[in-house]
């Protein structure tokens, strides 16, 4: 019984916020700062848009699928197939020390195909939405027994996390006429988090306790898109796009499911642990931009969103919803393709791009804001025989304070992306 309310207390302690990073040298893990709620936002754009620092919803290209934008499968007129890869360093600092973790992730899959050939298109798509993937250290001291003298034991707590929030999605684009494009698009999201606690005794006769604590839920989502056209603006062949986007708030219906057992012992604490059933409620986010293409090798946007994150809701989490603020993000960036000329030098063979955005995040601890600020470049290599290619992003930023004993990351980002283009529906030339 003494043992089994110890446990208990370390599941007390456990479950509060930290911030301290394991202290690996090089560990496999994310940002920190997904401990929090669900996860971190993770965005949504390809890596064409990504390498601007921008979201894609105010432009398209006709050989890369998107899925920022739903108005964007009704232009589509060959069939689009995307894969995304990437590899993040983080390398957190807080005022007594710092540590580097590195993290691989599956990025979205997309097959997008037109049904009326530039007229009206379909996408279906996988893509996280969320990320949750942190590995925290804490030294604690906790008083046991009930004599007077008040015995204390020190031991080391660490919390790993993994999962995150997922989206399956369908939807339908139609472009009304040559300048406007509107899309529907229906989502399954589901939620599958592992969040375990092991708490180590050094020099005491306990043994290791083990906590996991797994979150599930379902629920479906929607979002709509528009897309506009405006050519010959301010000279002949130049466009201007204008893309917005909603996506409507999604109740998740969620469930949690805590199991502790003492190493080698099996002792299942479930029932003890309070299993529980309740609703994750997520944000509006709305997105807009505009995009300015003075000739078909030069582009020039600016973009940014809206999340209503004070509205956040979490039943299992009640004490974390207060950290939670409305999320703004904007983003500048350029992209270029000299290849459009006819030139032969070897460098303008590639698309280039690059940008730089800020987002004030959506986490306010202890009155501090956790911002991104982040520069990105990004390459597209061509296929010689088909309108296939691969895009490279590579991005930098900084995220987060050291004020008020936070951490402060620096971020490196790799990205690899295969574009498909011509999948299905494919004539080969008449010999």
């Amino acid at each position: 019984m003494k043992k089994l309310a110890l446990i208990v207390i370390l599941l007390i302690f456990g479950t509060s916020t930290a911030f301290a990073q394991s202290g690996d040298a090089k560990a496999s893990s994310g940002s920190v700062y997904s401990k929090i709620g669900i996860g971190y936002p993770i965005p949504t754009s390809n890596s064409a848009a990504q390498s601007m620092g921008l979201l894609g919803v105010s432009f398209n290209d006709t050989f890369v699928g998107t899925i920022a934008n739903p108005a964007h499968w009704g232009n589509t007129v060959y069939g689009l197939g995307v894969g995304e890869i990437g590899v993040d360093s983080y390398s957190a600092s807080d005022g007594t020390g710092s540590v580097t973790n590195s993290n691989f992730s599956v990025g979205q899959f997309q097959l997008q195909l037109p049904i009326i050939r530039g007229e009206l298109g379909v996408s279906g798509s996988f893509a996280p939405v969320t990320e949750a993937k942190f590995r925290t250290f804490e030294q604690k001291t906790i008083a046991i027994g009930d004599n007077i003298q008040g015995e204390t034991i020190d031991f080391n707590l660490e919390n790993r996390g993994s999962g995150g929030l997922n989206r399956a999605e369908l939807g339908l684009g139609w472009r009304i006429n040559s300048n406007i494009s509107v899309g529907y698009a229906t989502s399954l999201y589901f939620l599958s988090m592992d969040d375990s606690y092991v708490a180590r005794f050094p020099q005491s006769p306990y043994r290791d306790v083990n906590f996991t604590i797994e979150t599930s839920g379902h629920s479906f989502g929607h979002r709509v898109g528009t897309f506009i056209r405006l050519p010959n603006i301010l000279q002949e062949d130049d466009q201007l796009g204008i893309g917005a986007t909603i996506d409507f708030p999604v109740e998740l219906n969620s469930e949690r499911k805590q199991t502790g057992f003492i190493n080698n012992g099996a002792v299942n604490l479930s029932k003890d642990l309070q299993n529980a059933t309740g609703p994750i409620k997520l944000p509006m986010k709305v997105s807009g931009g505009v995009s300015y293409s003075p000739s078909n090798k030069l582009m020039v946007g600016l973009e940014g969103l809206y999340e209503g994150w004070s509205g956040y809701g979490n039943d299992f989490k009640p004490s974390e919803e207060q950290m939670f603020v409305d999320r703004y993000k904007m983003g500048l960036g350029v992209q270029y393709f000299p290849y459009v000329t006819g030139s032969t030098n070897f460098l303008s063979n590639f698309k280039y791009r690059a940008g730089a955005s800020y987002d004030t995040g959506h986490l306010d601890i202890d009155g501090q804001r956790i911002n991104t600020l982040k520069f990105a470049f990004g390459i597209g290599i061509r296929s010689p025989r088909s309108n296939s290619s691969i895009d490279l992003s590579f991005e930098y930023g900084i995220r987060g304070t050291q004020t008020s004993n936070l951490a402060q990351e620096n971020i490196w980002g790799v990205r690899l992306t295969l574009n498909l283009a011509e999948v299905m529906f494919f004539r080969p030339k008449l010999q």
